[in-house]
């Protein structure tokens, strides 16, 4: 049974969403669902889960069938003993939308979860329309690893000192969140298997693609980026723009690593723009 916290957040999606489940490759799956329309899916980073975007799947339903899934490991997904790589989540989305008997869609991915969706792209190129990548992890090496301690404790001791802490990170200003969701993702962790993402996937979901993969990218690509972005650079933006043959980045200011937290009317904007506009054309 769904926790309040979980609810306090699921009642802030206007309008609402269904919450629902289904079975990938084994994993009870956890997904939001709302809108009709033209599919989009939308997978978030590695913390939280599909709650992470409480604040657009409702606007972007206006627009889109709007598919929110729980990665597992995460929100209310199961959590099982894995790798946690690229593979296994490639693996488990492709059972998962061949569950919902989805055709082609639209990819949106943040941090983690834009590192998944390039390699779903690479993998499935033929499954999708377009491709929206929010802060994607994977672009470089280079980045700040002072944060992996902190992440550390986070994941040992979840409290919400740490949540304020990590929410520094992430966050130009943390309190655009509304507290219900901090509550919520410090939860997720303490839930049972919550931590294995961190522990057994060791990055491997974000490992650095090579310039030949970017170069591979067939979908047309949105990169987004918070120009006070903390963990990875906007450098990181502009390569995955320069290398993805058909992309373009659009940088918003006053955001950091969600975006669509702190700029949710030009985030939703930007996304309806280029997923309905013809070939590669965007916002930008």
């Amino acid at each position: 049974m769904p926790s309040r916290t979980f609810q306090q957040v699921l009642s802030l999606i206007d309008p609402p969403a269904e919450h629902r489940f289904l079975t990938a490759n084994g994993i009870r799956t956890a997904y939001l669902e709302a809108g009709e329309g033209p599919l989009l899916v939308l997978l978030h980073g590695a913390g939280g889960g599909a709650a992470n975007w409480y604040k657009v799947i409702g606007p972007l339903s206006k627009h889109f069938r709007v598919i929110a899934f729980d990665k597992p490991g995460y929100g209310e997904s199961d959590k099982p003993w894995a790798n946690y790589s690229k593979a296994f989540y490639v693996d488990w989305l492709q059972a998962a939308v061949e569950a919902l008997g989805i055709g082609r869609f639209h990819l949106l991915g943040n941090s983690q979860g834009g590192a998944v969706a390039i390699a779903y792209a690479l993998e499935f190129p033929q499954r999708l329309h377009k491709l929206v990548l929010v802060s994607p992890g994977g672009m470089s090496d280079e980045w700040d690893r002072s944060i992996i301690p902190q992440m550390i404790l986070y994941r040992l001791f979840p409290s919400p000192i740490w949540d304020r802490l990590m929410g520094s990170k992430v966050f130009k200003d943390s309190t655009v969140a509304h507290p219900a969701w901090h509550r919520y993702t410090t939860e997720v962790i303490r839930k049972r298997g919550g931590r294995y993402p961190f522990f057994l996937g060791r990055g491997k979901a974000v490992q650095t693609f090579t310039d030949d993969e970017l170069r591979s990218v067939r979908p047309a690509t949105l990169v987004i980026w918070g120009e006070d972005e903390a963990f990875f650079p906007v450098a990181h933006g502009e390569r995955a723009a320069a290398l993805i043959p058909d992309a373009k980045l659009l940088l918003l200011p006053g955001a950091g690593h969600f975006p669509w937290m702190e700029e949710p009317e030009r985030f939703v904007e930007a996304v309806v723009g280029f997923c309905d506009s013809p070939g590669g054309s965007g916002p930008c």
